[in-house]
C-alpha cells in the first residue's frame, strides 16, 4: 500500500483497487466564459480502468503514483461530485507502508 502525505499532515493511503483521477486546469480561451477543471486520466493499480495494464502499476508502485501526481495538477480518491480535490502542490511526500 502506499500512502501519500500531504503538507498539512493529512495521509491518504492507496491500495490496489483505490481509484485515483487526475485533473488538469482546462485552457480558457477569450471566447470562454466560465472556468473549468478536465478529467485527465482515472484508473487504479488493479487494472480495472485500462485494458491493456494500468499506467500506474510500476515495479515500484512509488514511481507510478509519483509519475501521476507530477503529471496532473489535482487529484481526486474516487470519482465523483463528492469527492475532494487535492491539489498536488500540496503533496509532501510518497511512502510504502
Amino acid at each position: 500500500m502506499i500512502r501519500i502525505t500531504m503538507l498539512d499532515g493529512e495521509t491518504i493511503d492507496v491500495q490496489r483497487n483505490t481509484i485515483l483521477v487526475g485533473i488538469n486546469n482546462y485552457p480558457r480561451d477569450a471566447s470562454d466564459q466560465e472556468f473549468y477543471l478536465e478529467q485527465k486520466y482515472l484508473g487504479n493499480l488493479d487494472s480495472d480502468f485500462e485494458p491493456k495494464g494500468s499506467a500506474l502499476s510500476t515495479v515500484d508502485e512509488r514511481l507510478g503514483i509519483g509519475g501521476f501526481l507530477l503529471s496532473h495538477q489535482a487529484f481526486s480518491i474516487g470519482d465523483g461530485e463528492d469527492k475532494t480535490i487535492y491539489f498536488t502542490s500540496a503533496v509532501k511526500s510518497i511512502s510504502v507502508i
